[in-house]
């Protein structure tokens, strides 16, 4: 395994660091994709050992993280206490886009005049499904359908005040659909950050490193959805906490260079640092599994853990693995790439071998569907058991394995 995957593979926890619970993985990267609720959850397996999915969905029910628009105006679990710098940075592109949307789907209106309907209709009310949104936002004078309601809401986040409540749990009407809530009612508080813009980006560059290390300003401004300019200042704002590395690349001063991992006396001295938001700035700155053919901060984690040689990895959709860098070279071959992201927004689920992409996995009713790129067995057993037991499904998967067909991927 090279050096740089080896370091990403412990910033993005993939090797299982001592159990943290959903919110403690949460605040280690800082933002966790959840467009796709399922795969959100199974990025938090995948991370771990011994959490299941009602831990995921506790964590949300008692508001220790949250889901909300964050990192590219996209879908994330976050900290509460993270949701504040973030939305100030993340929210006024957010608010343009949902303002352009919004009269795309036929409403007419600036914020001005929306917002106040926006608030009027939530307030008070508990999470309310989409339906039930667009049934309060038509009674006080602002007809709207279909996607429409969706990004008023997503205008009412970008000013910290909408979030994401629970899905309907089972049984109830909306069971299982994306429910809106008040900020102010969800969290006690509307979202504000009482950091300044400076503080903000250092921090953000900060935990970004945190996180994702061995990484540059533009993996940032990728990830981020800011512009160049704003990853570059928080990179020189956080410049006497950065080492750069052969090749361009930096880390946190203090991290473990064979495991990418913070030390116990570098989380110490961010802690005592005594700067609110840890940020220390420059001075003058079913049953079966088939082989288809071609088909908060301050954590602490010990040093020297380092993930397993060969690990095997089920990664769910939308994998920060994937997700987290401008490019996934020496990760995902060209060759492969249009199996793993075909288009139209699309991430399939990947298996992970040794830190390299290796194949593709679907999960339909009782049976985990494993597509490997080339011929070979791919050892995704006992992986695929645990995906299993974090859904709450008792059976044990068997694995069958097909030669993929040829020119598969490309």
């Amino acid at each position: 395994m090279s050096d740089l995957r080896g370091e990403r593979l412990a910033a993005q926890s993939l090797h299982r660091p001592a159990p943290l619970g959903v919110p403690g993985l949460v605040g280690r990267l800082l933002a966790v994709q959840a467009q796709d609720v399922t795969a959100a959850a199974l990025a938090f397996r995948v991370r771990s050992t011994g959490l299941t999915r009602e831990d995921v969905e506790t964590a949300v029910r008692e508001r220790s993280i949250v889901r909300a628009w964050g990192p590219r105006g996209t879908l994330h679990y976050m900290l509460p206490e993270d949701l504040g710098w973030l939305t100030s940075l993340s929210g006024p592109a957010l608010a343009r886009n949902a303002i352009r949307r919004i009269g795309q789907e036929g409403v007419a209106g600036s914020p001005e005049t929306l917002l106040p309907a926006v608030v009027r209709a939530l307030e008070g009310q508990g999470p309310l499904t989409k339906a039930e949104l667009g049934e309060r936002l038509s009674a006080r004078g602002l007809p709207a359908t279909g996607q429409a309601i969706v990004h008023l809401a997503a205008l009412g986040a970008a000013h910290g005040l909408v979030v994401l409540g629970p899905g309907g749990r089972d049984g109830a009407p909306g069971a299982g659909k994306p429910t809106y809530v008040h900020a102010a009612d969800w969290l006690g508080a509307p979202v504000a950050s009482s950091l300044g813009r400076d503080r903000s980006l250092a921090e953000l560059a900060r935990r970004y490193l945190r996180a994702h290390a061995p990484a540059t300003p533009a993996d940032l401004a990728a990830w981020s959805g800011l512009p160049l300019r704003d990853a570059r200042t928080g990179w020189r704002l956080m410049a006497g906490s950065l080492d750069e590395l052969p090749g361009g690349c930096w880390r946190l001063r203090g991290t473990d260079s064979g495991t990418g991992i913070e030390t116990a006396s570098e989380t110490a001295s961010e802690t005592a640092s005594g700067t609110g938001a840890g940020i220390e700035i420059a001075s003058g700155t079913g049953t079966g599994i088939e082989i288809a053919s071609g088909t908060g901060t301050g954590i602490e984690i010990a040093p020297g853990t380092v993930p397993a040689p060969h690990a095997v990895r089920l990664l769910p959709a939308f994998d920060e693995y994937l997700l987290g860098w401008r490019t996934r070279s020496g990760v995902l071959a060209d060759a492969h790439a249009r199996a793993v992201h075909p288009g139209g927004g699309i991430l399939r689920p990947t298996v992970l071998v040794d830190g390299v992409i290796r194949g593709t996995w679907s999960l339909n009713g009782p049976t985990l569907t494993v597509s490997p790129f080339d011929a070979e067995r791919l050892p995704v057993q006992a992986e695929a058991e645990d995906v299993f037991r974090f859904l709450g499904r008792p059976v044990t998967p068997a694995v069958s394995h097909r030669e993929p067909s040829s020119g598969h991927g490309r």
